[in-house]
């Protein structure tokens, strides 16, 4: 539809000049592509674009030379008044108005005559519908991150590298107990991380600087208003370099991790807690072990520690072909000490007995244990019969210098009689396993009992 004319509807002087005037406003309104028309001050419409036709669904004949009230019913206010603005000198506001179901925006301009004189204003309506959908989109987005990030506990924030100024979203405010109606946008990097953490913030964001690592990642404390710290992890990464490939913008999100470092911190103490209470239950094993296989008397290992003890050396000496020497040691006359001299007394000797012949067995890698009432037993390993025949023969010693009184016994002093037996293949002794040894060494220990006491047997030779 071209543009619609009308003299009826002339410029406030209705001279040729007007004309003119006129003709230049309707040349301008063909070629925009919005919807356009003249008022004049006394509220008519002089002339409008085919675009305005179609807003407002009047054909231009029938729109010039009415008033904006019949033309445009429902912002003819608007209208009126900014022709009152504009003949009172003032300047005219941009308005949105709902047409048909979309949005426009009006905006309205002073015209004047040849005179300079005040003749109405022409008044543009762009159509804002489709911007206005996309800020509608974009505020919902908003309201969702929003939603988002402070469901989340998280805010986000952009660091300027070159200035050193940081710009967080509002939620950290929330996180952080401050006003949210605070209005601060930026502030100086790293204000608000704990002064103890700081140095550790500062050393992961000079990481990413130099390139020495892809992703900033840091966790530190931020102290709130009320005194009291919450624990914040925040990872970024440069988003912006410059022309030289220098780092120009960090960009970043922060979470609040307190609930996680606090179940971290239960679950270390529980973990310590555990850790303190399995040291102990170790340790009452231990003690259980060692008093199970500890003869609690002389504090010797017991017949139980012995044979588990004499199991793996033999299965050594087995695998290895070395020697091992099994001695059996029984004080004489014990019972007729323990009937002249007490069971107090008794005790006492076999605790000296069995520190003499262990003083003996350690000087020369052995181990003695108490196999049973006044008996010991003695394991040497890796020596020949000779060696392992005179190690026994200092036990015999060891015992006899204690010259402990024993006035029920020939020979006027606690004595031992010692039974060795021998694993040695090379020489012949071969006993099929430790229970045999043991068996050897019980008997030759019977022989030293029958020949008199106080001497040496050694199972499988003539030798005592």
């Amino acid at each position: 539809m071209p543009i619609s004319k009308s003299r009826n509807a002339p410029f406030d002087r209705g001279d040729e000049r007007g004309s003119d005037r006129l003709l230049q406003i309707e040349a301008v309104y063909d070629k925009v592509p919005v919807g356009l028309c003249y008022v004049n001050r006394q509220g008519f419409l002089v002339t409008v674009n085919d675009r305005f036709s179609r807003i407002f669904g009047i054909a231009g004949e029938n729109a010039v030379g009415r008033s904006v009230e019949d033309v445009v019913p429902d912002h003819a206010s608007l209208l009126r008044a900014a022709i009152n603005t504009a003949l009172s000198g003032g300047s005219i506001s941009d308005a949105q108005i709902e047409v048909t179901g979309e949005s426009f925006m009006v905006a309205a301009a002073t015209v004047t005559n040849d005179l300079g004189e005040f003749a109405g204003i022409s008044v543009a309506y762009t159509n804002i519908t489709h911007l206005k959908d996309i800020a509608e989109r974009l505020q919902q987005v908003e309201l969702r991150t929003s939603y988002a990030l402070e469901s989340a506990g998280q805010w986000i924030w952009d660091l300027n590298i070159a200035t050193m100024r940081v710009w967080r979203s509002p939620q950290y405010r929330t996180l952080l107990g401050l006003d949210p109606a605070g209005h601060e946008s930026e502030s100086v990097a790293w204000d608000i991380v704990h002064p103890d953490d700081k140095e550790r913030a500062i050393e992961a964001f000079e990481d990413v600087l130099s390139g020495r690592k892809a992703q900033f990642e840091a966790t530190y404390r931020v102290s709130r208003p009320d005194g009291g710290d919450i624990w914040i992890l925040s990872r970024g990464k440069i988003v912006e370099y410059g022309p030289d490939g220098s780092p120009l913008r960090l960009l970043a999100t922060s979470v609040d991790i307190t609930a996680q470092k606090r179940v971290e911190t239960e679950l270390s103490a529980m973990v310590q807690e555990r850790m303190a209470l399995e040291q102990k239950l170790l340790e009452a094993n231990r003690k259980l072990r060692n008093q199970s296989e500890r003869d609690h008397l002389t504090n010797l290992p017991n017949r139980r520690k012995f044979n588990h003890v004499l199991r793996r050396a033999f299965q050594r000496a087995s695998e290895t072909g070395e020697q091992l020497a099994v001695l059996m040691v029984d004080i004489d006359h014990f019972k007729a000490y323990n009937d002249f001299y007490g069971h107090l007394a008794g005790d006492k000797c076999l605790i000296q007995v069995g520190r003499a012949l262990n003083k003996v067995a350690k000087q020369n890698g052995g181990s003695v244990a108490r196999f049973g009432g006044e008996e010991f037993a003695t394991l040497i390993p890796g020596r020949a019969l000779q060696p392992s025949a005179e190690i026994a023969g200092a036990m015999l010693d060891a015992v006899a210098a204690m010259k402990l009184e024993h006035a029920a016994s020939p020979q006027g002093a606690i004595s031992v009689s010692i039974g060795m037996a021998m694993f040695d293949p090379p020489m012949g002794l071969k006993p099929q396993g430790p229970e045999e040894l043991l068996n050897l060494a019980d008997g030759a220990l019977y022989q030293s009992k029958h020949r008199g006491r106080a001497r040496l047997t050694i199972a499988g030779t003539s030798d005592s």
